[in-house]
């Protein structure tokens, strides 16, 4: 059953690999009051897994973890403050159910306890969901967890709509379409 496991986590990876390298996105900063808004880097993982660590108490995954390694700016939004630190991370991988139809899907989305709830998650999203859309995609996924509710309605926010519920993990499928799928 292990080795099941893992030989799942290296083919996730080899696909993610591959279709992350021919991602196309905008590299544009935003501002959002004192927060900064831009596209991932290599450099900030180690910061990005110990918020992720300390918000949700389990590491990220770790074949995801080596996706991000070599394509972060492709797959990976972050909120800095006014001295550079990261305060929150939006995390994107491919799905092998959703790869014919072009979508992308939202695996990890965080920000430090002190600054939920003040529209940063519903922001950043809507941040990454402009840094993708302008043709190479039909749409962006994510998975609202049975119970909560803030993430549920920071995505509803952002533009995001339940399409159907998601058996596993058990919650909601909420789709956003970009200009492909339009």
């Amino acid at each position: 059953m292990e080795l099941d496991h893992v030989k799942h986590g290296v083919k996730l990876w080899h696909l993610n690999h591959k279709l992350a390298r021919r991602l196309q996105r905008k590299r544009d900063e935003q501002v959002f009051g004192d927060y900064t808004f831009v596209v991932g880097a290599s450099k900030y993982l180690k910061e990005i897994e110990g918020l992720h660590y300390r918000l949700f108490r389990q590491p990220m995954l770790n074949w995801l973890v080596w996706v991000y390694r070599f394509h972060a700016p492709n797959l990976i939004s972050l909120i800095l403050d006014k001295s550079g630190k990261i305060v929150g991370y939006e995390c994107f991988m491919f799905n092998e159910v959703e790869v014919q139809d072009c979508i992308l899907h939202e695996v990890y989305v965080g920000v430090e306890s002190e600054l939920q709830g003040k529209g940063l998650a519903t922001a950043l999203r809507r941040y990454s969901i402009a840094s993708y859309d302008f043709g190479n995609l039909n749409g962006i996924s994510t998975v609202a967890v049975t119970g909560d509710i803030q993430a549920l309605r920071s995505a509803q926010k952002a533009g995001f709509a339940i399409t159907k519920a998601s058996l596993k993990p058990p919650g909601q499928y909420l789709f956003h379409p970009l200009t492909l799928g339009r």
